[in-house]
């Protein structure tokens, strides 16, 4: 058996723009003997990162926790709060893995709070076009440059406001049968900025749902895309156990926000409440835009 480690082209190309992340890079030709007919080349690409330090730890774990308060109240918000952080803090490559993993597991604190409302046609349906979209996104995210995804990642933000109140103002009339196209468009987008509750809220609202039926079921339509994302990402070999590591303890975190939000929720002024989230999409849009990670 002879056994090689070299790194390819593309694997210098990804390491060059994976900002603080480090590949490992391994190939494994196999030959039983001279004459043998059999050849086997086995490629793997790991994406790893660097652990935060306190510092990092204590500005990410502050973020989901009030991130996952302000999610808990309006039904988005905490991916929000938590994806310059995360840019800030791990570098922009990092993003979209952490971001999954966090939300995955944060969301099934607010479906566990608000499960007895849940619409479950209405997830079904969105999902229905959301995961393939998803995991179709996924692979573009691959092979995107930071460069462009930290454009893509602030023009979102920043163009959350404006769409937002458009599909409030214009109040289209969703029905049921429209909720598949409805996921395959959030989940393509899902899958380069993760937090796409700016653009989705107005669907629900506009369908009918309020309160604990919104929060439950915009959070199973979520969850199901995160699900859909980090299998891309898995396979893609961009999620490792420094991802897994850092979003689990995020999300663990944003259960107990979750907590305080299901109380809080009966009592917050709309207006109020709205008019913060839009000046935190439009300050970390530029953030985004002008500070590059």
């Amino acid at each position: 058996m002879i056994t090689h480690r070299m790194l390819s082209a593309g694997a210098w190309n990804a390491a060059a723009m994976a900002g603080k992340a480090t590949f490992t890079v391994e190939s494994s030709d196999t030959t039983n003997a001279p004459a043998a007919a059999s050849h086997r080349s086995t490629w793997r690409i790991m994406a790893r990162m660097e652990l935060p330090g306190p510092a990092g730890w204590a500005v990410l774990v502050a973020g989901a926790l009030v991130g996952s308060v302000i999610g808990g109240v309006a039904g988005f918000g905490a991916g929000i709060v938590l994806l310059p952080l995360i840019a800030w803090t791990l570098g922009i490559r990092a993003t979209a893995p952490v971001l999954t993993v966090t939300m995955l597991v944060g969301n099934l604190s607010r479906i566990w709070w608000s499960r007895d409302d849940l619409d479950r046609r209405v997830a079904l349906r969105f999902l229905a076009g959301a995961l393939p979209a998803t995991l179709a996104g996924a692979l573009l995210y691959a092979q995107a440059s930071s460069d462009s995804l930290r454009w893509i990642m602030g023009g979102f933000l920043i163009a959350a406001v404006p769409l937002r109140r458009a599909l409030l103002a214009r109040g289209p009339a969703v029905r049921l049968r429209h909720f598949p196209w409805v996921g395959a468009a959030i989940g393509a987008l899902s899958s380069v900025v993760v937090t796409t509750g700016p653009v989705a809220t107005p669907f629900f609202l506009a369908y009918g749902l309020r309160r604990g039926a919104y929060i439950a079921t915009e959070a199973v339509c979520a969850l199901g895309m995160h699900v859909a994302r980090a299998g891309a990402f898995t396979g893609a070999a961009l999620l490792s156990w420094e991802h897994l590591a850092v979003g689990g303890v995020l999300g663990g975190t944003m259960f107990a926000g979750s907590w305080v939000a299901r109380r809080l929720l009966e009592g917050m002024s709309d207006r109020a409440f709205l008019a913060v989230v839009e000046a935190l999409l439009i300050g970390m849009g530029l953030q985004f835009l002008l500070v590059p990670r």
